[in-house]
């Protein structure tokens, strides 16, 4: 679209063509008689634009209705407009053109010939008369030219370029136009001069425009007048101040001040507020009997008022606990867990009986998908709380946490106290996500923050920034939730009770799948028993074992409702589809299964073992590859490995030389150990026995015996030491088919405390020197 700038009046001497190039115009219309600056954007109206000039280089200036379409429509436009000619066109570098045009006469739109590629038109014309013998229309066109000098005269906007056009302009209808086009009109104000083809009834209306400017005008001297009378130049907010008063005082507005102070002071009252926060609430308002409602500070004195008041401050903390509906809504929501709930229950039971015990602080630790965030919202109707969350994830600055300080331009309070008065409850149970997440910056360390959050001892007086002050968080059940523990700082771990959720197991997930899951996308999309199909369990079996294998159950949910998704597609379009879905039909719905019972985890190659590793996304299968090259005995390790596991590493190496220690092999030969997938960073040193494992594969040019993994530290000295996360280890042994697992005899204890249905079907070696393993795998 076209953008202008109003210019000088000059003579028409044209003969105009009866069809024109429509041009859509925004904002204001063009004219006739003016010379106006146009700026054309890149496109399509640039492209006919060009194609017009090279012809007969006329176009029709009309208005659009809705200044926001960028493409307007033949419906979109007003009826009447003004012809122009192209006196010039310079093409932008940037694209696009920059148009000089010579407004010439007004046309009305008869009928368009075509609107594609670009609007043409046919029109008819109005030509005014240039003599005037009229003597109401000369008295008329006078008033007009008397009343335009004088606001000129009371208006410092107007140049002495205007004034002298002004003088020089003769036929009455061109001094209407003119005099409307400097005015400040509404668009619609414009466009109505524009279709006012009557002489006569044009020049009324500019007079009634005149007439209202120079009211305004009047005014505003008035009130300059009134506020120069008692200020002095050099003091500009109170110039600011008293112009703003005497706008008041000619509106005749009402004063605000006195009622808002009013009524924050009869809230303070009946808030009942401790000592130290009912002599802050009340100084903050004594300050609004003076402070202007249209200042700044007058705001942020309302929304300091309104955030201490909305605070529960006297609402007592209520325990009503019962340990069969909270086991009953436990056991409801989620499948499993029975050491997590147990750990729950215990709590809830000391609350019980402990009526003064202060707010705990759980942390829940586990892969991506285990149910921590939901869990935490169970624990909360458990304890029949209210619950509140916000994410720590890439957190970067303490005022998240502790608020801003009120000199700051929208200062707020932190996250805990807009929960406090997002709940208005103090015990309610907070959820802190995320926590292993937390970034830092120049802006601060939010995990220092959350130092004093997350004390028992000090959070009684907590202090938000933008309170300023003593709020006791003592009474808030506080539950994290991490992946890992890797990330958070000592101090924090050291202030929450660690309770980790380990990822589940095939027969877990399918238990998880129907009594939850399969329930959920029949109804999410749409289905009902009768025309959803039935997943069997083999079908179960298969869907989690070649698509879903992750710890959690995340991508176990998507897949099945995306099968119920497609199922959904058939009713709609009412196609058969299998009314029991088993391994056969769900490939063709789901695609080529993305994981198999590979080779790499039954049949390994020379110089590859299996091990087993604990990450953030739970348990891991990790081949350890070594391979061997002409060279002078040189050790390479890849795979992203940290500094725990380069150091693990190069014991293995150490001590698989001694037990093979052939001279010819380790200087005559390159070795390179590599830890798949190489995106993925690892540290730890719980694989030193597998990567011992490979070294004396590749040595001895010998597989290693199908169906083991292994996981443990190895010594110098070929002790094997005691490793974490066994049971995350044990899941993913089960996840992958493999049956025999070697750990250290140390973790023995760990293992006999899994549960019964994770150790069914698989055979272990708990070993307490390399030895053992040697004799097993070799």
């Amino acid at each position: 679209m076209a953008e202008n700038k109003q210019s000088l009046i000059v003579p028409i001497n044209q003969l105009l063509p009866p069809e024109l190039f429509i041009l859509p115009m925004r904002h204001r219309p063009v004219f006739p008689g003016m010379v106006t600056p146009l700026v054309i954007a890149e496109g399509k109206l640039a492209e006919a634009i060009e194609n017009v000039h090279k012809q007969n280089q006329y176009v029709g200036l009309v208005l659009q209705h809705d200044d926001t379409q960028s493409e307007a429509t033949p419906d979109q436009l007003y009826k009447v407009g003004t012809a122009a000619k192209i006196l010039k066109r310079i093409n932008l570098p940037e694209g696009g053109m920059h148009l000089l045009v010579n407004s010439l006469e007004r046309f009305r739109i008869t009928s368009f010939v075509h609107a594609q590629p670009q609007m043409l038109a046919k029109v008819e014309y109005q030509i005014e008369a240039t003599e005037v013998r009229d003597k109401e229309l000369i008295a008329l066109m006078r008033s007009v030219l008397n009343q335009a000098k004088e606001m000129m005269a009371e208006n410092p906007y107007f140049t002495e370029e205007m004034k002298l056009t002004l003088i020089n302009v003769e036929e009455p209808g061109k001094i209407a136009d003119f005099v409307c086009s400097v005015l400040n009109l509404k668009k619609e104000e414009f466009q109505e001069i524009l279709e006012t083809f009557d002489i006569r009834r044009r020049l009324e209306r500019t007079l009634q425009f005149l007439a209202r400017e120079l009211d305004l005008v009047k005014l505003q001297r008035k009130i300059q007048g009134k506020v120069n009378q008692g200020v002095e130049h050099n003091q500009r907010e109170y110039y600011l101040r008293e112009q703003l008063k005497a706008i008041k005082s000619e509106l005749r507005g009402p004063e605000t001040r006195d009622k808002d102070a009013e009524f924050y002071r009869q809230k303070i009252e009946a808030a009942k507020l401790p000592a130290e926060a009912q002599e802050r609430a009340l100084d903050e308002c004594s300050k609004l009997d003076y402070v202007e409602p249209s200042s700044h500070e007058y705001t942020v004195i309302r929304n300091y008022l309104d955030t201490l008041l909305d605070l529960p401050w006297n609402i007592p903390a209520v325990d009503n606990i019962d340990l069969t509906y909270a086991r009953q809504v436990l056991n409801r929501d989620h499948f499993g867990l029975d050491d997590v709930k147990m750990r729950i229950l215990e709590y809830l039971a000391v609350r019980h009986l402990k009526k003064d015990v202060k707010g705990s602080i759980i942390c829940l630790v586990g892969p991506p998908g285990v149910g921590k965030t939901s869990l935490g919202k169970s624990i909360a109707n458990a304890m029949r709380k209210k619950f509140f969350r916000f994410s720590l994830g890439g957190m970067r600055d303490e005022a998240e946490i502790k608020g801003h300080r009120r000199t700051y331009i929208g200062a707020m309070p932190g996250k805990i106290i807009q929960g406090l008065k997002t709940t208005k409850a103090r015990d309610m149970v907070l959820m802190l996500d995320e926590i292993d997440k937390l970034g830092r910056s120049y802006h601060g360390d939010p995990a220092s923050a959350l130092l004093e959050v997350l004390d028992p001892q000090q959070n009684s007086e907590f202090r938000d920034h933008f309170l300023d002050l003593a709020f006791d968080l003592s009474q808030i059940t506080f539950i994290t939730t991490a992946n890992s523990l890797d990330t958070i700082p000592e101090p924090l771990i050291d202030r929450m009770e660690v309770i980790r959720l380990p990822g589940y197991i095939l027969e877990e997930k399918m238990q998880i799948a129907r009594k939850y899951l399969v329930g959920r996308a029949i109804a999410e999309s749409g289905l009902n028993k009768k025309n959803a199909p039935q997943i069997t369990p083999q079908g179960l079996r298969f869907l989690i074992d070649s698509y879903a294998r992750e710890a959690g159950v995340r991508r176990l949910e998507r897949e099945i409702q995306k099968l119920y998704r497609k199922a959904a597609v058939a009713v709609v379009e009412k196609k058969t589809f299998p009314k029991k879905l088993s391994p056969k039909e769900i490939p063709q719905y789901l695609g080529k299964p993305i994981f198999t019972r590979a080779d790499e985890f039954t049949k390994l190659n020379v110089g590859c073992a299996l091990g087993l590793a604990y990450t953030a996304l739970g348990g891991a299968t990790l081949t350890i590859e070594s391979r061997k090259f002409p060279g002078r005995g040189r050790v390479k390790f890849t795979g992203q490995i940290g500094k725990v596991m380069n150091e693990s590493a190069e014991i293995a190496v150490s001590f698989a030389r001694s037990i093979e220690n052939d001279e010819k092999f380790w200087s005559k030969n390159d070795i390179h150990i590599h830890v798949p997938d190489g995106a993925t960073p690892k540290d730890g040193p719980s694989a030193g026995i597998t990567i011992t494992t490979a070294l004396l594969s590749l040595l001895r040019n010998r597989k290693v015996k199908a169906g083991f993994a292994m996981t443990g530290e190895i010594r110098l000295s070929g002790d094997v030491l005691p490793i974490g996360g066994l049971r995350e280890k044990v899941v993913a042994a089960r996840r992958v088919g493999i049956k025999r697992v070697i750990f250290p005899f140390d973790n023995l204890r760990d293992y006999e405390e899994l549960p019964a249905e994770l150790k069914k079907g698989l055979k272990t070696y708990p070993v307490k020197h390399y030895s053992e393993i040697d004799k097993l795998l070799f």
